[in-house]
């Protein structure tokens, strides 16, 4: 089966006709905040319910859902592809309940970064950051990774100059108006992506040709080891990752209450395992029909293109306008969150003209990188991993029994998270190199091995054991020499300044 094309002049009309569209609609959506730095990087208690909803949809798709998802799929089958859709939701249902706590713990706080640098001192908060800006330049790479070879399969454009647009549209209205642009343009994009995958899910059912014995001849409906490990795999990278993304906080605190954030994070929760099960079960199905095998791509990337192929050729459009639309979506969902980063790295200090020049500096590198298109998945583990290992020794912090958790605790505990991989991967490995290699993750999923598993079981366990062991070495300390140990207080607030507090 041949990957089928549209021809270039319908691909360029698709493409630019929709991020025009957006263009308008985040130039308008950003007119109340262009200059307004509080509404621009944090729309504090501004969000009602449906959209927020919405926008934790938005927060988790993007344009590189079309060649993960499908790939998992095409490796772990069936569970697989449940396991990917469970573990993107759990963070968001996770936030729905850690929301409310960081909200209450001093209201003020509009991002990760301002609990951590009230209650870790400003070194924990220049790590922490510093880790977000690399994370959130690898998640853009990604994106930008996906859309590139999304339109060079499905037509023969060059997708260079596509994508060079596409990141000068999403920057020029996220830098106008900032995050309330994003939460706007996101509501719009997410509603219009619902209809288009509605479209596709439907005509693919209608469609889709599956010969008699090919399920059973497949076999990726039988449960597997991976699929199984994956369910572990990816929660524990995606909940690390997303204490990383300051897209999550900004939705966190733009809720008008702890309540209606709570509800959004459902019925977000909701759409993204609905959404993100039909595009992974692209892979499977694409398997089963015989139009994708390990033989046309190792790997199952392409395999939702290939079954793109054997649909109507308008299908092909729907996806491109779908496309374009999710990758609108990330790319200013990615921005408004690395502006955000840069915002606290400046300790709050700079203004929104250098605050914008930043932002259209650092998407150079951005689309240098993703030209060179590495895989996708790859980079996801990577970051996510990275994220694993240094992030649960700050959610501690939450805890009143852990409030003589000071900012050394935390810095030990993610230097063993990291080292902890490197040590499992020499003693797993039983080689040096190739257990200090791992920290790279360089055969991504695909080790049929446990050392992806061991990985990101070391990180978390050790970063938090290695934390508890350096607050326990001190405690002992102070108990040794006569003195009191400190002791973290919460800040006290004007309860009825705050939308959580007027019930």
């Amino acid at each position: 089966m041949a990957l089928q094309k549209i021809s270039n002049g319908l691909t360029n009309a698709l493409i630019y006709s929709t991020l025009g569209v957006f263009l308008i609609i985040g130039l308008y959506a950003g007119r109340k905040s262009r200059k307004n730095l509080d509404m621009f990087i944090k729309s504090l208690y501004s969000q009602g319910t449906l959209n927020l909803s919405l926008n934790f949809l938005a927060v988790n798709a993007g344009a590189s859902m079309f060649i993960s998802l499908p790939e998992v799929g095409t490796i772990a089958g069936v569970l697989g592809v449940v396991a990917y859709s469970f573990a993107c939701i759990v963070p968001i249902i996770f936030i729905g309940y850690i929301g409310p706590v960081f909200r209450k713990h001093n209201p003020e706080n509009w991002s990760m970064s301002s609990f951590i640098v009230q209650r870790f001192g400003p070194v924990v908060d220049i790590g922490y950051l510093l880790v977000c800006i690399l994370f959130m330049f690898l998640y853009t790479v990604g994106e930008l990774t996906t859309i590139y070879s999304i339109y060079g399969t499905i037509s023969d454009i060059n997708p260079l100059i596509p994508v060079i647009i596409l990141c000068a549209v999403t920057t020029t209205y996220s830098a106008f108006g900032g995050v309330l642009a994003s939460f706007l343009t996101d509501g719009i994009q997410i509603t219009l992506l619902v209809v288009l995958l509605t479209i596709a899910s439907i005509s693919i059912g209608l469609n889709v040709r599956i010969p008699q014995g090919a399920i059973q001849e497949v076999g990726l409906l039988k449960p597997t080891k991976l699929g199984w490990e994956l369910f572990y795999i990816l929660t524990a990278a995606l909940m690390g990752s997303s204490m990383f993304h300051q897209g999550f906080w900004q939705r966190a605190f733009s809720a008008k209450t702890s309540k209606s954030l709570k509800t959004s994070c459902w019925i977000g929760a909701t759409l993204v395992f609905v959404f993100f099960t039909l595009v992974g079960m692209t892979g499977v199905i694409a398997a089963w029909s015989g139009v994708w095998s390990l033989e046309l791509d190792p790997y199952g990337g392409t395999a939702f293109f290939y079954l793109l192929g054997s649909m109507p050729k308008w299908l092909i459009g729907v996806v491109t306008v779908a496309v374009t639309c999710l990758s609108c979506c990330a790319m200013d969902t990615l921005t408004v969150a690395l502006a955000g980063n840069l915002y606290d790295l400046f300790r709050q200090k700079i203004g929104m003209a250098i605050i914008r020049v930043l932002i259209i500096l650092i998407m150079v590198p951005v689309v240098v990188v993703a030209k060179k298109s590495p895989d996708v998945l790859s980079i996801f583990l990577l970051a996510d991993l990275l994220a694993c290992a240094t992030v649960f020794p700050i959610l501690l912090g939450l805890m009143s029994k852990f409030s003589r958790l000071t900012q050394v605790d935390v810095v030990v505990g993610g230097i063993a998270g990291i080292l902890g991989v490197g040590v499992f991967g020499t003693i797993y490995l039983g080689n040096a190199s190739e257990g200090w290699h791992l920290l790279l993750l360089p055969d991504g999923l695909y080790s049929t091995d446990g050392r992806v598993l061991g990985a990101f079981l070391t990180a978390p366990i050790a970063s938090i054991v290695f934390a508890l062991l350096s607050m326990l070495a001190r405690f002992l300390i102070y108990k040794l020499i006569g003195k009191k140990m400190p002791n973290y207080e919460k800040p006290s607030f004007e309860v009825s300044e705050f939308p959580d507090y007027k019930n």
